[in-house]
């Protein structure tokens, strides 16, 4: 069976169509031009050109597409089976698939911080740096405040906040350093930062074992991007937009051992892992996937659709590899307002959750999904 097949299209087609089941094949436009639009996100219609990727992470997730396709200039396209994903041996396309979605990422968490952003100066600026560190102590992440602070030091020794930064530090206790296995992997404890919204590592991070956070500071308050459990991957590189609000903070959340790959290493193994291409091509869509759920959550007006759809979108990173029966979410009631941007009480919260089915609290208003594939199927229409 061939890896290609080049087809064509005249102008007006639909090739996609928004809410319709994943077809089993995506394409790369050799010659042509295509609009993506769709009717949840404002602003969002996105121009493809020559080069350009279409209909990939439904492909390979099974989600259906969040978008509508249309042709808008006659296109030839190469037809890629996503059972081939495993087959291709050019490097440049295998390249060009990573990239792309790593910035169709960016492009959808730049539109979900855009939403949950009170005020517009924090697209440009981060949040004063003593505020930040105490915001992350607080909420029991100390080594992260360290690490923040650390990083302010080091950078910017002439800053007029520079002995208020120096003060604050000398009260902060940095977590035990990371234990060294093997040749790229690290032991790291519970509470431990890999790095912070200051620095940036250019490297990326599989999850051996254990649970990793990806947090930052939002309108004076920290916001969850995501908690990965074991089997993922973080990705530390700059981000490709000039954005500073997608810049993170990365803590473990249970003792944990992470892998570190860098950049050469990465291109190598996506080349000659196919296990590995496949499985980082999968995490990176189902994170857009995720990330879509929420700016769809953030849009419901009514508080019940909010967490609904926000609970969907953890599930969706939570059985990417594994489906258990059941779940406790690591999740914090804070985490969960947050991300849906709400200062709702938290015993209105609680009242919301416990009219949703599947969902049950515990004496600590723990989170548990008791029956995961029953609520993926009950709640899939809030989706559309």
């Amino acid at each position: 069976m061939d890896k290609y097949r080049l087809v064509k299209y005249t102008k007006g087609t639909v090739i996609f169509r928004n809410g319709e089941e994943a077809k089993d094949h995506f394409y790369v436009i050799s010659r042509g031009k295509i609009l993506s639009y769709n009717n949840f996100c404002d602003n969002c219609t996105i121009t493809y050109n020559e080069g350009g990727i279409i209909g990939i992470i439904q492909a390979i997730t099974g989600e259906p597409y969040y978008s509508t396709s249309e042709i808008v200039e006659d296109c030839e396209l190469w037809q890629i089976k996503i059972e081939n994903i495993n087959r291709l041996n050019n490097k440049h396309l295998i390249n060009k698939i990573s990239n792309y979605l790593s910035f169709i990422l960016e492009n959808w968490l730049s539109k979900y911080y855009s939403i949950i952003t009170k005020n517009k100066i924090d697209l440009y600026n981060k949040e004063d740096i003593l505020t930040m560190a105490s915001i992350y102590k607080e909420s029991g992440f100390e080594d992260a405040s360290y690490k923040l602070c650390t990083a302010y030091i080091n950078l910017f020794e002439e800053d007029t906040n520079i002995d208020k930064v120096k003060d604050f530090i000398k009260f902060l206790t940095p977590a035990k350093k990371a234990e060294p296995i093997g040749k790229n992997s690290i032991k790291i404890i519970k509470g431990y930062c890999i790095y912070s919204e200051l620095e940036i590592s250019n490297n990326i991070y599989y999850i051996k074992s254990g649970k990793l956070g990806v947090y930052n500071i939002m309108n004076k308050r920290y916001v969850t991007r995501a908690v990965y459990p074991e089997g993922y991957i973080i990705n530390g590189y700059s981000p490709i937009l000039e954005y500073k609000p997608l810049l993170t903070t990365v803590i473990a959340l249970e003792d944990s051992v992470i892998e570190i790959i860098n950049q050469d290493e990465l291109i190598k193994t996506l080349y000659s892992n196919v296990e590995f291409r496949i499985k980082i091509i999968k995490m990176t869509s189902i994170k857009i996937i995720s990330t879509i759920l929420k700016i769809k959550a953030l849009k419901k007006e009514n508080i019940r659709y909010k967490l609904i759809l926000i609970i969907y979108s953890i599930l969706k990173i939570e059985t990417l590899f594994t489906m258990p029966k059941c779940i406790k979410l690591i999740y914090k009631i804070e985490d969960i307002k947050n991300m849906i941007n709400t200062d709702i009480e938290n015993n209105n919260i609680y009242s919301e959750l416990s009219q949703i089915k599947y969902i049950e609290l515990d004496s600590f208003n723990n989170i548990t999904v008791i029956d995961i594939a029953n609520y993926l199927k009950e709640y899939e229409d809030y989706t559309k």
